[in-house]
């Protein structure tokens, strides 16, 4: 997260279906991204550990000292451990949305023809979307599932065996840790 980057504004998860990696996964991670550039003081009682180190990452300074002002005003709302981050509380209900959205329109044509020939899901996404999709689209979500889990074990299978540390597949150990638990930097 950088300071004043340049957000892609998605308005639905068919914006991004087309891009690499999980569409889930990348519609998220700029929301979250975007929730903590604009956040305001008013809209912030608590913050967890990664969302306060990201406000502080990515928003202007003065913004940011007025977030974490009012939160040192208020230490009754942070001496509670249980209470959820503000953060995580928008990033949960979107993901929400965005799962809902995309079970809605897996009949569409367009969306239809993604999952049969470029899906790409990682596993906690999949496993959410399952929960919400037809029972004749659960074995279509495992096939993709299944498809990325194969092609990754043959890039580690083909980084493993390939000498010397000047390696070109050392890309295939992110994809894999995004397969298994999303995008770095994104709570699912």
């Amino acid at each position: 997260m950088r300071t004043h980057r340049q957000l892609a504004v998605y308005q639905s998860i068919l914006q991004v279906l087309h891009e690499p990696g999980c569409p889930l996964c990348k519609f998220l991670k700029e929301y979250q991204a975007a929730r903590l550039q604009k956040r305001s003081e008013s809209e912030t009682h608590r913050l967890c550990n990664f969302h306060a180190w990201g406000l502080a990452a990515v928003q202007d300074a003065p913004a940011a000292a007025q977030v974490f002002i009012r939160i040192l005003s208020e230490p009754e709302l942070n001496a509670n451990g249980n209470q959820a981050c503000d953060v995580c509380n928008e990033v949960t209900a979107e993901k929400d949305l965005r799962i809902r959205e995309l079970a809605t329109c897996l009949h569409r044509p367009a969306v239809a023809d993604w999952l049969r020939k470029e899906a790409v899901l990682c596993i906690p996404h999949a496993t959410k979307l399952r929960r919400h999709v037809p029972l004749g689209l659960v074995s279509r979500i495992d096939t993709i599932v299944q498809n990325c889990r194969e092609q990754l074990k043959e890039e580690l299978d083909q980084l493993r065996h390939e000498p010397g540390t000047d390696r070109s597949g050392w890309g295939a150990l992110g994809r894999v840790a995004e397969f298994l638990v999303s995008q770095r930097g994104l709570r699912v």
